[in-house]
């Protein structure tokens, strides 16, 4: 008797074509953007903290930012892990806004308000520590976690240290120019944000289809529990 084969399935394959094209086009983006700046901003403001490029990489972590909070109140599952993930973008958004905040508040505000979410978060995430727990087993085994580590990796530890001024003048010597090496650090860190959004949004898709299996194994529980009771009755 012939046994049945089970035909591979492509999904796997057109999945990441699809987030190789998806993602690359925003990479690609990313460099014409940096690009295009370079040629239109003029003389001092290039690559500054009032530079468009500063503005850009706020916008991505304010995007970031508001769709961990969205997981973390549409999908209750995630929520320890969400906030914990908001309460990083966005307190990462915050010290990027710190001359502002410094000027129209007070000298340090920044600090004050990133740590006060900061503690907020190691807060509710002590008090659901188990859910957060088992959210972290699931999701460093993904997509989403090994590009999030690939941006945080790359914003806040090579860009500093690549952009170190002791770096950039052995390597410029005498014709050591600031701007260059702020060139260069924005241009990574931004990089860095973007693989940063990208993570975010595989992060939602993520949550999306762990709550559907919880949803589903609840189910499967209370039709069992159902049973039990029927066969005891």
């Amino acid at each position: 008797m012939l046994k049945k084969t089970i035909k591979p399935s492509a999904k796997g394959f057109k999945t990441a074509i699809i987030r190789f094209i998806v993602y690359g086009v925003i990479i690609y983006l990313a460099a014409e953007f940096l690009k295009w700046n370079v040629n239109h901003e003029m003389g001092q403001s290039k690559f500054t903290e009032d530079s468009v490029v500063e503005t850009v990489q706020s916008i991505m972590l304010l995007a970031c930012s508001l769709i961990y909070l969205r997981v973390s109140f549409k999908y209750k599952s995630m929520f320890p892990l969400a906030f914990g993930l908001f309460a990083f973008t966005f307190a990462s958004l915050i010290r990027e806004q710190d001359a502002l905040l410094d000027e129209h508040i007070y000298d340090g505000a920044w600090q004050t308000a990133a740590f006060s979410l900061l503690i907020l978060a190691a807060f509710l995430i002590y008090k659901k520590k188990d859910i957060f727990l088992s959210n972290m087993n699931d999701f460093v085994s993904k997509f989403s976690f090994g590009i999030l580590l690939s941006g945080i990796f790359t914003t806040y530890i090579f860009a500093r240290l690549y952009g170190r001024k002791v770096f950039w003048m052995a390597v410029m010597e005498a014709q050591y120019t600031r701007d260059v090496k702020n060139v260069s650090e924005e241009s990574l860190e931004l990089f860095g944000y973007a693989l940063i959004l990208i993570a975010s949004v595989e992060f939602y898709y993520f949550a999306k289809a762990h709550s559907v299996i919880a949803v589903r194994d609840t189910e499967a529980n209370r039709n069992q529990e159902n049973v039990y009771l029927k066969v005891g009755s």
